[in-house]
């Protein structure tokens, strides 16, 4: 964070200041102090921080001021008695923490207009694979300049800006991204993060209930474009029927298309004639054993190269042309971007991460997709169970699969159709449901229901099963995982691979935890 006083907070209409106890309306002197840090944790709470108390669903931070030390500064939504610190008071101590990282990145780019070391934000939004370009993005630029990037999926109107107020005056490259399960949301980001280049990865039907049309989600996703001022880049993936249209809601002068259709397959999508637009295409994927993609990457400029992705999943290829189509228009040399993206085997927590695992002497490969689920993503993760060791014999597939949420009225639909998927690519099927929830197990239900209507209308032979844990489909699981041990052909980890994917609320994240903690080594190395 920026060095930032208590009167340039107060300047920049965060609240009202409480020192000694007492209402002030003029900072003192010697109470005018400078703060360069700011967290939610009061465990964080280091000298010269700023704590934000936030009410959370267990835990209200207020509860932690009394205890911080003199050298601090609390926001509050209400005087604490008792505290040594000083306290500045507001109605939402959300807005306000959005509202002192509104004020650490103008003064980041007050400095770069000033001549002071460029700076540039880079926004990301989709219905999937935010948080993998963002980690593929940040792997690319902090190779060339210090870049500040969320961790795991800090895309909120809490964890955008706590990303915020880590960038410095040395921070040249800031990569937001910014996820909504609302309208309006990513309009209130961008207010903290004005991008200076957008991305849109696709507009799928997470949050469908929320938002009530897939209509509507695009609208939400394109307030992000929506939000570039007229030198701004908006990379927009052409395949898309509604990220296309955005090009018509934004300002920017500059439109960067990527897509994997080659260019007979698909005319390059039209846009005003003021609007410089070109299109990065990928094309001619093919996978190796591990699933890892590699395809050819043509250039506007109509040169190409071929690269194969360190990462896991052909699904990956979008998200790699995302981040190109971003070096590109940053003019960066695509062999630099060409040389991370080979090696970067692995990204934030529980996505693609695939292992080999024993535990109690049961060998398996785990691909570790549990983070969250929505159907675009859920058909991506057995697509990549599909084709992990596709020239194996006899290599067995499990899906270990939970609900996914937010989906309205189309959300038993969409599980029957997740399930008739899985399938069709797997052994054994088996959907995780909960004892204490009843939605959790309707929506595996539906799942199993799909899988086994797949199965009766077909020449498929896989197994379905329904449990009502993440515990029951651990020890399923171990049980499948011994018996093809002990079979003539499965006598090493190749010979199993279970794929763990559902929503947050489904828990398999946990069980993929309990997994990692017996992983041999990284099979992505």
């Amino acid at each position: 964070m920026i060095s930032t006083r208590i009167s340039e907070l107060l300047a920049h209409d965060v609240g009202q200041l409480v020192l000694h106890g007492q209402t002030v309306h003029i900072v003192p002197e010697n109470d005018d102090k400078a703060f360069d840090h700011v967290t939610t944790d009061s465990r964080e709470v280091q000298e010269s921080s700023i704590f934000v108390a936030i009410a959370g669903e267990h835990v209200d931070g207020h509860d932690f001021v009394a205890d911080l030390p003199s050298s601090t500064l609390a926001v509050v939504d209400r005087a604490i008695e008792g505290a040594q610190c000083a306290q500045i008071i507001v109605q939402n101590t959300i807005k306000a923490l959005g509202e002192i990282a509104r004020l650490n990145i103008s003064k980041r780019k007050a400095l770069a207009a000033r001549g002071l070391n460029e700076f540039t934000i880079i926004g990301i939004t989709g219905s999937v694979g935010k948080t993998t370009t963002k980690d593929m993005l940040h792997a690319v630029l902090s190779r060339l300049a210090p870049t500040v990037a969320p961790q795991g999926s800090f895309n909120n109107d809490i964890g955008l800006p706590l990303t915020a107020l880590k960038v410095n005056e040395k921070t040249r490259f800031f990569v937001a991204e910014m996820g909504a399960s609302a309208v309006g949301e990513i309009e209130y980001l961008t207010t903290i993060a004005p991008p200076d280049i957008s991305i849109v990865l696709k507009v799928g039907v997470a949050h469908l209930g929320g938002f009530g049309s897939v209509e509507a989600i695009r609208d939400a996703k394109s307030e992000i474009v929506r939000a570039l001022s007229s030198s701004g880049v908006a990379v927009l993936n052409a395949d898309d029927e509604y990220v296309r249209t955005m090009a018509s809601m934004t300002k920017a002068s500059s439109i960067i298309w990527f897509s994997r259709h080659s260019e007979n397959e698909q005319p390059k999508p039209s846009v005003s004639g003021m609007v410089s637009s070109v299109i990065l295409r990928g094309t001619d994927t093919i996978a190796d054993s591990t699933n890892r993609p590699k395809f050819t990457v043509h250039l506007p400029d109509g040169t190409s190269f071929d690269l194969r992705l360190g990462m896991s999943g052909e699904h990956n290829v979008f998200n790699a042309l995302a981040v190109l189509s971003v070096i590109y228009s940053l003019d960066i040399p695509e062999h630099i971007a060409a040389s991370v993206l080979s090696q970067l085997a692995t990204v934030s927590a529980h996505r693609m991460h695939i292992v080999p695992v024993n535990i109690d002497n049961k060998s398996f490969t785990l691909i570790d997709d549990s983070f969250n689920a929505n159907p675009d993503s859920m058909h991506a993760g057995l697509t990549a169970l599909s084709h992990y060791q596709a020239d194996v014999p006899n290599t067995r597939r499990i899906a270990v699969l939970g609900s996914m949420l937010e989906l309205g009225s189309s959300e038993d639909e969409k599980h029957r159709a997740i399930g008739a998927y899985a399938a069709q690519i797997s052994d054994v099927v088996i959907a995780v449901g909960s004892q204490s929830d009843g939605t959790l197990m309707h929506l595996a239900s539906c799942i199993a229901q799909g899988a086994q209507e797949e199965i009766d209308q077909t020449q498929h032979t896989a197994e379905v099963m329904v449990v009502n844990s993440p515990q029951e489909a651990q020890a399923r699981v171990s049980q499948l995982a011994h018996e093809g041990h002990n079979t003539e052909k499965s006598n090493n980890t190749e010979n199993t691979v279970v794929l763990l994917k559902g929503s947050h609320a489904s828990g398999l994240s946990t069980l993929a935890d309990i997994w990692l903690e017996h992983a041999c080594v990284d099979a992505n190395k």
